[in-house]
């Protein structure tokens, strides 16, 4: 008996490991494959190494020096290495694993990215076409900087998961202690009417995209549902809730609730902005008062019509393509 079993073992084990170089080889194709494919679409890629290890239970593909720019040359993205880990015997489920420093090339600056921990882990529908199942986002010690321009956060996360269909997601963000670098504070609160950490960004919404988030698949957003989003930062709290439906062109359109406390701070900060001009400050913060109920509180419809935004009977400019 005993003899039998150690061939059932023996032989399970070299199925086992069979299975594992078929795989790890099936992985390393695909993505050179992969590499390739894009190049034809015109990105530019290069790395040093790319290599799958992590014999029996894992398979664990390392890229190193890794440069990749986008087919305009507007974006590009280059880090010591990045790897993404995936359970042998689960290859629909894989973490990424960032690097502790990376660079980012914008048309608007060079941005250098540092992180004690940034990760994500994502998992696919298992079929021959996959899509997107659920995903998190995870960043410890996070900065984004050149020179003074920039931000810092000490926590995030951003989850995202399918809601009832393969187009549907629930999604949820939650930020905390944003600091704000001076060139970029100078930029978003001219007048340093608040700290120069936002507390906390916290959001819950659906949105509805046009196809399911897959590879080779170009979804766009086609509505977007606010449970709940939030900001805390100084004295002002901001929260805001409704539905919004967004066209073929990206406009969105809608109407939003506006809660506000501190909308006093708010004034100034919108004022200093240049959002309200300066002699409408008096006639604006007199409607306010009448309008800010017991709990210190200003509600407000935020209107997203015509490619324009409005604050009340206050416009605020044009709308951003989605």
């Amino acid at each position: 008996m005993a003899k039998w079993l150690a061939i059932l073992v023996a032989v399970a084990a070299v199925l086992w490991g069979g299975w594992w170089i078929v795989g790890s080889r099936a992985l390393e194709r695909g993505a050179t494959g992969a590499i390739a494919s894009a190049r034809a679409s015109g990105w530019d890629i290069a790395y040093g190494d790319l290599s799958v290890a992590g014999f029996p239970s894992r398979f664990d593909t390392t890229v190193t020096s890794p440069r990749v720019t986008t087919p305009d040359g507007a974006v590009g993205w280059a880090a010591p290495f990045v790897q993404i880990i995936a359970l042998s015997y689960r290859p629909n489920k894989a973490i990424l694993v960032a690097p502790h420093r990376m660079e980012v090339a914008t048309p608007f600056a060079p941005f250098t990215i540092t992180s004690e921990d940034l990760r994500a882990s994502v998992t696919v529908t298992p079929s021959r076409r996959p899509v997107l199942d659920h995903a998190t986002l995870v960043a410890d010690r996070l900065s984004v900087t050149d020179g003074d321009f920039g931000a810092t956060l000490r926590q995030g996360q951003v989850a995202t998961r399918q809601a009832g269909s393969d187009r549907v997601h629930d999604l949820a963000v939650s930020l905390a202690d944003i600091g704000l670098l001076p060139e970029l504070r100078a930029q978003l609160d001219p007048g340093a009417a608040l700290p120069d950490t936002i507390g906390a960004i916290d959001i819950d919404a659906q949105i509805t995209l046009t196809e399911a988030p897959g590879v080779g698949r170009q979804p766009r957003p086609e509505a977007l549902t606010l449970r709940r989003a939030t900001v805390a930062w100084g004295d002002l709290r901001v929260k805001v809730t409704g539905d919004v439906i967004v066209a073929s062109d990206g406009i969105p359109e809608g109407t939003l609730l506006l809660e506000v406390e501190g909308a006093a701070t708010a004034l100034r900060l919108a004022a200093d902005l240049g959002v309200v001009p300066a002699d409408c400050v008096p006639l604006i913060a007199a409607g306010l008062a009448g309008m800010t109920a017991d709990d210190g509180r200003v509600t407000m419809d935020l209107t997203l019509a015509g490619g324009q935004m409005r604050l009340g009977a206050i416009p605020l400019g044009p709308l951003p393509r989605l």
